[in-house]
């Protein structure tokens, strides 16, 4: 079974068992779509299922089933919500799930290897891929860096040199 972060819990919100949730994903009513959630706790997965789902001021507040008390979600904290990769819905041509892009090599617009990506950063503005080469490098996912990224060839080729400095 492969899983998928699509977010991070941030804390917890009252006393009922609710938990603040960051998501990923930018379309927001994609998370409503979801049966069930996973969270990995030492190792093993926990299925998660969500009895509410609310969207407030940027966040979602998610209720699951089972889970009556801030002690029971308290180390859920910090912690990635996973779904299966047979539950994602499909992507445009241009659109890519993280785990798609770790480990993909990173090229100059010579050709040059400049690392791999080591993970993403999801922030407000954009995305950021982590790259791990000679150095780190935070390259912004936006057009006038990312010239292509190819899945199958397991490579993104970057524009101009900015985010070097």
């Amino acid at each position: 079974m492969k899983c998928v972060s699509i977010g991070r819990v941030i804390s917890t919100h009252g006393l009922k068992g609710e938990v603040k949730f960051w998501y990923y994903n930018e379309e927001r009513e994609g998370l409503y779509r979801y049966n069930n959630f996973l969270v990995r706790q030492r190792d093993e997965w926990i299925e998660l299922k969500p009895e509410r789902i609310r969207f407030q001021k940027d966040f979602f507040y998610i209720k699951f089933l089972g889970y009556d008390g801030l002690e029971k979600v308290n180390s859920f904290i910090n912690r990635e919500l996973f779904v299966r990769e047979e539950d994602l819905p499909g992507l445009e041509s241009d659109e890519y799930y993280d785990y798609q892009l770790i480990g993909l090599d990173v090229v100059n617009k010579v050709g040059e290897l400049l690392g791999k990506v080591d993970s993403i950063i999801h922030t407000k503005a954009n995305d950021v891929i982590v790259v791990k080469g000679e150095r780190e490098i935070l390259i912004p996912m936006i057009d006038i860096f990312i010239s292509s990224v190819d899945i199958e060839h397991s490579v993104i080729k970057v524009e101009g040199d900015d985010f070097l400095a």
